[in-house]
């Protein structure tokens, strides 16, 4: 099931965004539990005048589990080990963790929707690949508002809808 940031960071949305804000411009979204109730959570996307793309989020309590992810010793190797599409086992080699814990921390990223599906190998034994789109992360925390920032890497969102070949 996926969590409150995975619903946050939806392709679609990233997408959309990058394609209508100029740079300098942002938008806000506002995510709602249920219909009529009060807002939960917010963010805002912006587009630097370098044309890169950033998320902002402001709400404490995803704040705080994103700081956790980046915390994690096994996650935050993961994710800078990541730097095309790359099969599952590929990536948790290369970022030299040991088994056991590793796969339950890449699912975790996957559930998260920091690690995302893109695709498959073109070899006889298919193997599904992944990537994340988050390039860069900053943190400002205080005791009342905790500011998180997520660079999107453009070149890194899925141009095919999941399931299609990627060719690394």
């Amino acid at each position: 099931m996926p969590n409150q940031f995975s619903q946050l960071l939806c392709i679609d949305t990233i997408r959309n965004a990058n394609n209508h804000l100029e740079p300098g411009q942002s938008t806000m979204l506002a995510c709602e539990s249920k219909p009529k109730s009060k807002v939960k959570s917010a963010l805002t996307i912006l587009k630097d005048h370098d044309y890169s793309l950033w998320i902002e989020l402001y709400e404490h309590n995803l704040a705080e589990k994103i700081i956790g992810i980046y915390s994690d010793a096994i996650k935050r190797k993961i994710l800078l080990h990541i730097d095309k599409p790359i099969p599952k086992d590929e990536m948790l080699r290369h970022a030299g963790v040991s088994q056991s814990g590793a796969y339950r921390k890449f699912n975790e990223l996957l559930q998260d929707g920091f690690i995302l599906p893109v695709g498959y190998t073109k070899t006889t034994n298919r193997v599904r690949l992944y990537d994340k789109i988050i390039s860069k992360a900053e943190f400002s925390v205080s005791t009342r508002v905790s500011q998180i920032r997520l660079q999107v890497n453009l070149s890194r969102l899925p141009k095919y809808p999941i399931g299609e070949a990627v060719y690394p």
